[in-house]
């Protein structure tokens, strides 16, 4: 257990992204599993900045090589392993519904054939606004688990930002009264509006700024709200806030995704502590629920830079765990606006 403690000592101190000797068996029990990096990440489940170190310093210390695009134990690394037991990952996810607990059947089915036509012709994602999107099946699989918990039937729901069309599948499905968008790119602003008036979905998509305080029409007057905030704490104080913002009352909803990609779990409880600040219950926490697919602009991102072999992702592998919340008595949301750099913190990996 020294070499654990030690590289993670190492790995925080050159990374400023709190470390464990469990964040380094962790890594080494991904090893086992795949030579591929990005899987590596995947199942380690720690921030890419911090395994592109630790894997760095395994290699420092022979425990690790790096023969072209694979990561491989060495000898020594081996012996490591059956020193210490470190096992392999195995996934007992349920094959039906990827983990997620519910699927996309009745009258979501029908919408969803739609829908998966619909985003083929969706703008591609641009690193100008740090975009990424989910599969088509990970976009309904929201509104079905927002459906399951009586957040869309007659109700107002509004998204914040919208990479993932959630707009357009929330309106297909034609639960929801009424659907708003604040969204700052205008292009995916102008195809919601397209697609709208094609399929007659009343959409109410308006091109908006999130660091900017919200118009003071939506202010107080949603059931149920969704977002994919940047990972940083005041990110998500702010992205969050301004859902919260816009809901009616107490026990209204709110939904968003939080990675472990670019999130230790230090920075979890600190931001858990932020939702309980603004008087929001964590209901629902559904692990690697949102899959992204990958975006043609990785080579510009921080963890291109930072990975110790350049092999382009092939498989997802940036996943988030699901967040549903509610307001209780005393709620408060954030509408002040937003100065300086919110996106970008040392566990940081897409910007």
């Amino acid at each position: 257990m020294e070499i654990l403690k030690q590289i993670a000592q190492e790995a925080e101190k050159n990374t400023q992204v709190p470390a464990y000797p469990r964040s380094v068996e962790k890594v080494i029990a991904a090893i086992i599993s795949t030579p591929n990096f990005w899987k590596v990440v995947d199942l380690s489940d720690e921030p890419l900045p911090l395994v592109a170190e630790i894997l760095k310093l395994l290699n420092k210390h022979g425990l690790v090589v790096f023969e072209g695009n694979q990561i491989l134990l060495t000898e020594a690394g081996n012996e490591l392993v059956k020193k210490l037991g470190i096992e392999t990952f195995v996934s007992h996810r349920c094959s039906c519904c990827n983990g997620r607990g519910v699927v996309i059947e009745g009258s979501l089915k029908e919408a969803f054939e739609k829908f998966l036509k619909i985003q083929e012709k969706r703008p591609p994602a641009i690193h100008q606004y740090d975009q990424g999107f989910v599969t088509p099946e990970n976009t309904f699989a929201r509104v079905a688990l927002a459906d399951d918990r009586g957040d869309l039937r007659g109700k107002n729901v509004i998204v914040l930002g919208d990479d993932d069309l959630m707009s357009i599948a929330l309106a297909l499905s034609g639960l929801p009264k009424k659907v708003t968008i604040l969204e700052i790119d205008e292009r995916l602003v102008n195809f919601i509006k397209e697609v709208s008036n094609e399929y007659n979905l009343n959409i109410d998509a308006r091109v908006h700024d999130l660091r900017q305080p919200l118009p003071e029409d939506v202010v107080g007057a949603y059931d149920t709200f969704f977002t994919d905030p940047p990972e940083t704490v005041e990110a998500i104080k702010a992205f969050v806030g301004r859902g919260v913002a816009t809901l009616k009352s107490e026990r209204c909803a709110g939904y968003f995704g939080v990675t472990r990609r670019e999130s230790s779990l230090d920075k979890w409880r600190r931001i858990q502590k932020v939702l309980l600040e603004m008087g929001l219950v964590i209901t629902d926490l559904l692990h690697n629920f949102n899959e992204y697919v990958n975006w043609d602009y990785y080579e510009d991102m921080r963890g291109w830079q930072l990975t110790p072999v350049k092999e382009p992702p092939k498989d997802i592998w940036y996943k988030s765990t699901q967040f549903r919340v509610e307001t209780v008595r005393g709620f408060k949301g954030f509408n002040d606006p937003i100065v300086g750099d919110i996106y970008n913190d040392a566990e940081s990996s897409t910007t």
